[in-house]
């Protein structure tokens, strides 16, 4: 699934034991990125043995292939329930042990409409000064490691995780089933975190759009040069052309502009070698070398795309489906889903153990109804 997105920077180092799928479990998780392994975790944290189902591996979607930018909130600002998303990831990171370079010092907004003596470094986007314009809460994790010690913890917790078990079919009934090539899940709740895939799994009343997100890595940089080019926090645009950077431990520095879209809403449909791909590649390199005189020599080490969605007004999506209560649904994080992915997890696993609502806001169409216990 992930080789046509290319390698992203970061190496999720978990070696995930092969044992047999069981018949039947308490609570099901499909997918096993952000949302799926913070949702996991919760449960097992609860007492609950979560049975997680990935179709490739560990974060092969969004979350490995993820810049690893957390912000706060959500696409449309914070919401009731989602405003603290940032406590989220620091604290489940903490439960867990996870050792992640987890840095929250805030991140900058970017505008391309420069205000004279405006703080900080000024750079270059074609034609225009890209200035910062404000400070918001934020910052970056090395979004390898926080999958890895996610799915550790789980293990750690007596959840079971089986990778190449695509679900191919979700079947509701007394119980809901859940049908993969390599055997049948019974579950008593389904937990679907699959964000871009939700459309090729389940036929919903969401108009989620899929799309590629691509990213560029430089190679290593030194000290001295890194300091003149000045990207002490991560940065995002509030104005077009978007760009969004950020800085690595290891020196690099990762840079990311441009969607490629699906001809259907399958984003498995999309790829990085694709000549709308590579177009877009070629005007990020070229911007990124013009952002700075320290930069127009660099070499661009890894390109790379991950799946994002979206749907109508970016609230994201957090409902029990509209013909089964027992199943709860999550996606269309738009860009938000680092931290937000946390306190999803947080949310869902408290609707599952306890009964405690789903967020209104969460329902992204009238016939997508909150179930309220």
């Amino acid at each position: 699934m992930s080789a046509p997105w290319g390698r992203p920077p970061w190496q999720v180092d978990v070696a995930i034991p092969e044992v047999p799928l069981p018949p039947l479990a308490d609570v099901a998780v499909v997918g096993a990125g952000f949302a799926g392994l913070a949702t996991a975790h919760e449960l097992a944290r609860g007492g609950v043995r979560p049975v997680v189902l990935e179709a490739d591996r560990i974060g092969a979607g969004a979350s490995g292939h993820s810049g690893a930018i957390a912000l706060e909130g959500t696409a449309v600002g914070d919401l009731d329930d989602a405003d603290r998303c940032l406590e989220s990831l620091a604290r489940m990171t903490r439960d867990a042990g996870i050792a992640c370079d987890l840095r929250l010092d805030g991140c900058w907004e970017v505008t391309h409409h420069a205000e004279p003596g405006a703080p900080g470094p000024q750079w270059r986007d074609g034609e225009t000064t890209l200035s910062i314009a404000d400070t918001v809460p934020g910052g970056t994790i090395d979004a390898g490691a926080v999958l890895a010690g996610l799915a550790r913890a789980v293990l750690d917790a007596g959840g079971s995780i089986h990778e190449h078990h695509r679900v191919e079919a979700l079947e509701l009934g007394r119980r809901p089933s859940l049908h993969t090539a390599r055997g049948t899940v019974v579950a008593e709740r389904v937990v679907v975190a699959t964000n871009a895939y939700l459309p090729a799994l389940l036929a919903l009343p969401i108009d989620l759009r899929p799309a590629l997100t691509l990213a560029v890595a430089t190679a290593p940089l030194g000290a001295a040069i890194r300091g003149e080019i000045g990207l002490r926090l991560p940065f995002y645009t509030v104005d077009l052309p978007y760009l969004w950077g950020r800085e690595l431990a290891d020196g690099r520095l990762v840079f990311g502009s441009g969607l490629v879209f699906p001809a259907g809403r399958d984003v498995r449909e999309t790829r990085i070698d694709g000549d709308d791909a590579r177009a877009i590649f070629e005007r990020l390199e070229t911007r990124v070398r013009g952002l700075h005189p320290r930069l127009r020599t660099v070499v661009i080490e890894r390109r790379w795309g991950g799946p994002i969605s979206f749907v109508p007004g970016r609230t994201p999506v957090v409902a029990s489906h509209p013909d089964d209560a027992r199943v709860v649904v999550t996606g269309g994080c738009a860009g938000h889903g680092v931290a937000l992915s946390f306190r999803l997890g947080e949310l869902i696993a408290a609707h599952v153990t306890t009964g405690r609502p789903l967020p209104a806001w969460g329902r992204a169409a009238p016939i997508l109804r909150l179930d309220a216990g």
